[in-house]
């Protein structure tokens, strides 16, 4: 025992703390028990049913024989549970137990080989029904390589009934009858234990006829310490072929198995077993008597009904006749596999359209909860791949010929891995648009698009399809699709290029140009998903996710600007443009221009890019200059209708001498940050005055090197 000594000095002293015993040591027996003969011929070696025995490895080769004796009236359903275990978080013992027979046949034998870790313990069960036998016990240290002579190991015996009244079901299934539920629905439940190694549960329930959603769920509590095996399941239909199977991921988790799948009646059959690693050399898998799962079948009427639509081949026919119509879809993914395929049949047109996209999500259905596994849906676009003679040249068609399926993947091998797979399927199809779930894009903000549709003679077809990527998911929740054939307008009149002349000198106006259609380039771009300047999407800004892909370029619109007749030095350049507002969402789009300043005849083109970035910034004249000096280059203002933006004179924007003597440049008007997928009217207001101009602390230098 050990005496603590309290002291105390001084005020508040309270009473002294009660004294901690220690457990008490624990001192061996002799040691006996060591043979066979031993244990038969001692009552020192007899164990008694349900009493912990504390025994010592204490030397080399050390054996403990050990005898019991079986009550009468064993049964069928009688087990012989036995527990060995260290309760030391370390020994180098790998406990080995093995039961025999009196005439040496085997009944059960475990092992712990837990090497450095720590040990576990061996748990052994067996049926048996042998009344009134003796059975021997033997425990050593596996290979009689280890000892310990510090601490003890503790063993029981017992004899108890099998807690799963549904055995023998390792080979004749158990019945789990399906009564009748709300309205069409069925269901029916059982319960089971894996109660002794290798056992092996089997059930059986008949589905009604037609087209149904069967739901599976396994579940079962959280066992501390965990189970000695992980619950694994494998359904098969009506022919015996295995259509959906799961395993508990880790042992230290409850269970939780569920699957959805479509039936078409019959008997269809369930086993639960533990899972044996098919990588492992592990034969046995050790029963416990502790978990108890619980089986729940429910069979519900399909209620898509867009269903069979699972494949390319029974698409669901969406026709649209003229531009400006459209269809509101509701469907769901309501069981593994479930990919919705729709055929998106475009009536002739000769003219240039849109085809807009959306799928949102909705709150109706759920009659089951939501499998478990990760939520990574996905939408895509295809376009059906006819430039060949047979199957075999159209696929590869779709891999090599741009002209078949246009490509886009920039270096992203995986997406072209993507591309060429569905080009290899049957019948080939190209992926020209792809939206994938991510978790920071919340209610799938990113699901939509807006596909360009050339002029064509002949009805076109797209197809349009929602799953699970994997298909190892649903939730039984209706989504919206919502498909638009737009009309655009501003491309069925507009040429590749406009061609106009630059708005004339207003002499002491800055830096806002005039308005007037003299001064003012307008368009509306209408499909793609722009680009981001200012957006992340690793973020969730913007519309479009990290992984997303359109083949198609975004709208962009191209304008040759000529400088007026005479025209000749450096000029300073007005420059101002507004995107009209989206009805109360803003604008859909900020934009860039894109601009090709030309040198000499040969028009050798000098890029630059322009789009409002806000704060202080440098100016191509402030080489040098400290960044506290930096002035803004952009003015940003949100009007009641529209967003405004001015080029600031800190910026000394400005035409140099050699660009004006070209006679020309080019401007090029190309959406970033989208917003929404509305189309997005523009005002692009440009002239040119004298040069130089004073900004706020200064004057622009001269000569204007505003491409430096």
């Amino acid at each position: 025992m050990v005496t603590a000594v309290f002291v105390c000095l001084g005020w508040g002293c309270g009473p002294a703390p009660e004294e901690e015993e220690e457990p008490p040591e624990f001192i061996p027996p002799p040691d006996i028990c060591n043979t066979q003969d031993e244990a038969l011929s001692s009552a020192s070696c007899e164990l008694s049913l349900g009493q912990p025995q504390r025994e010592l490895i204490g030397r080399l080769g050390d054996q403990d024989w050990y005898v019991v004796q079986l009550p009468s009236g064993l049964t069928d359903r009688s087990l012989l549970h036995l527990t060995a275990s260290y309760s030391v978080p370390a020994t180098g013992v790998n406990l080995a137990v093995n039961v025999v027979r009196a005439n040496g046949s085997s009944i059960m034998n475990g092992v712990d080989v837990h090497g450095a870790a720590a040990p576990r313990p061996v748990n052994l069960i067996v049926p048996f029904n042998e009344s009134g036998t003796k059975v021997l016990v033997m425990v050593s240290d596996q290979g009689a390589k280890h000892f310990d002579a510090r601490a003890p190991y503790s063993l029981m015996v017992e004899v108890v009934d099998n807690p799963d009244a549904n055995e023998s079901n390792d080979v004749t299934p158990t019945p789990i009858p399906l009564t009748a539920a709300e309205g069409a629905t069925v269901k029916g439940s059982q319960t089971g234990y894996l109660a002794t190694a290798n056992d092996v549960d089997r059930f059986a329930f008949e589905v009604p006829a037609g087209r149904k959603v069967t739901y599976l769920h396994i579940t079962s509590p959280k066992q501390t310490p965990p189970p000695a095996y992980r619950l694994a399941y494998t359904l098969r239909d009506s022919n015996d072929v295995p259509i959906s199977e799961g395993r508990v991921a880790n042992e230290f988790n409850g269970v939780d198995l569920a699957t959805a799948r479509i039936t078409t009646g019959g008997r269809y059959t369930l086993a639960i077993e533990g899972y044996r690693n098919p990588s492992s050399n592990v034969t046995t898998v050790p029963g416990d008597l502790r978990q108890q799962y619980q089986v729940e079948v429910v069979v519900y009427p399909e209620a898509d009904a867009h269903e069979p639509n699972d494949t390319l081949q029974t698409a669901k026919a969406v026709p649209l006749s003229a531009p400006g119509s459209a269809a509101n879809l509701t469907a769901r993914l309501g069981q593994i596999p479930d990919p919705d395929w729709f055929a998106i049949d475009l009536a002739p047109s000769n003219k240039p359209t849109v085809l807009y996209y959306q799928v949102s999500p909705t709150s109706n259905g759920g009659r089951f909860a939501t499998l478990p596994g990760p939520k990574d849906r996905l939408v895509r676009v295809f376009l059906p791949v006819t430039q060949g003679a047979n199957e075999a040249d159209r696929q590869n068609a779709c891999r090599t010929q741009a002209s078949a399926c246009p490509r886009k993947d920039n270096g992203d091998d995986e997406m072209k891995a993507t591309v060429d797979a569905h080009c290899g399927l049957s019948p080939p199809r190209c992926l020209i648009a792809s939206r994938e779930e991510t978790p920071k894009f919340t209610s799938l903000k990113n699901f939509e698009g807006a596909v360009p549709v050339p002029p064509h003679g002949a009805p076109l077809r797209l197809y349009v399809v929602v799953q699970d990527d994997g298909s190892n998911w649903a939730d039984d929740l209706d989504y919206q699709l919502k498909v638009e054939w737009r009309a655009d307008a501003d491309e069925e009149s507009r040429p590749q290029t406009v061609v106009r002349t630059l708005g004339g000198d207003t002499g002491g106006a800055f830096p806002v140009p005039p308005s007037g259609a003299t001064f003012e380039l307008t368009g509306t771009l209408s499909y793609g998903h722009g680009f981001s300047r200012n957006f992340e999407p690793e973020d969730a800004q913007g519309v479009r996710g990290p992984r997303d892909y359109d083949v198609f370029t975004s709208d962009t619109d191209r304008y040759e600007l000529r400088f007026p007749a005479g025209m000749s030095g450096d000029r300073a350049w007005e420059l101002q443009w507004e995107v009209e507002h989206a009805g109360a969402g803003g604008p859909p789009y900020d934009v860039v221009l894109e601009v090709e300043f030309c040198v000499g005849a040969a028009c050798t083109p000098v890029a630059r890019s322009i789009g409002y970035k806000g704060g202080n910034l440098g100016a191509w004249h402030s080489a040098g200059v400290q960044g506290a000096a930096f002035q803004p280059v952009y003015s940003r203002a949100t009007l009641s209708d529209r967003t405004q933006v001015t080029a600031l004179p800190w910026g000394c924007f400005c035409f140099e001498d050699r660009f004006v003597q070209a006679g020309k440049f080019y401007l090029t008007v190309t959406g970033v940050d989208r917003t929404s997928y509305a189309n997005a009217r523009y005002h692009v207001r440009t002239a040119y005055t004298d040069y130089p101009k004073p900004y706020n602390g200064g004057m622009c230098p001269t000569p204007c090197n505003f491409t430096r």
